[in-house]
């Protein structure tokens, strides 16, 4: 599956949430999120995850892959795979495909995302607290309607860039 996606760091994710809640986004829940990110030692182009989401008192843990294709200081394209549901039985599996592939942790991320969609455009709103506290909101979709989202709210908010 191929994505499209701006990423920027922001001094607070407040105003964000507000323009998305203002210009008829879909809001979804809340989700508290541990990704463990491991890099390829042979090919930097690639990255293993490990996704934790909680959301209330369900728990879920996802294994994927990225093969990034083009990525400068703002814009990533990347091919993704479809996530691998994680169980108790298949994670050590998992651990063991990471290390004859050449895989090191390279992060280990705690956040709280929200999440807003409209159309072929998804925001990701990034609240991190570990390992470093920071901000980050994402543009993901179809390139088109991505590029005509980010103009407007660049336009609008461009000054809670970092």
């Amino acid at each position: 599956m191929k994505e499209y996606e701006w990423s920027f760091k922001v001094k607070s994710i407040s105003p964000f949430l507000e323009y998305c809640r203002k210009n008829g986004y879909k809001e979804f829940e809340p989700v508290s999120q541990n990704r463990v990110v491991y890099h390829n030692q042979n090919n930097s182009h690639i990255i293993a995850r490990l996704t934790t989401d909680k959301v209330g008192t369900q728990e879920k843990t996802e294994f994927d892959f990225k093969n990034i294709s083009h990525k400068n200081e703002n814009l990533k394209v990347s091919d993704e795979t479809i996530p691998l549901k994680v169980t108790k039985s298949n994670l050590k599996a998992i651990q063991s495909i990471l290390d004859v592939l050449g895989f090191y942790v390279a992060a280990d991320n705690y956040r709280t995302r929200y999440v807003f969609k409209k159309g072929s455009v998804k925001f990701e709103i990034d609240d991190y607290s570990k390992p470093t506290k920071n901000c980050v909101f994402a543009i993901e979709g179809e390139e088109s309607a991505v590029e005509k989202a980010k103009k407007d709210i660049l336009s609008k908010l461009g000054n809670f860039l970092e």
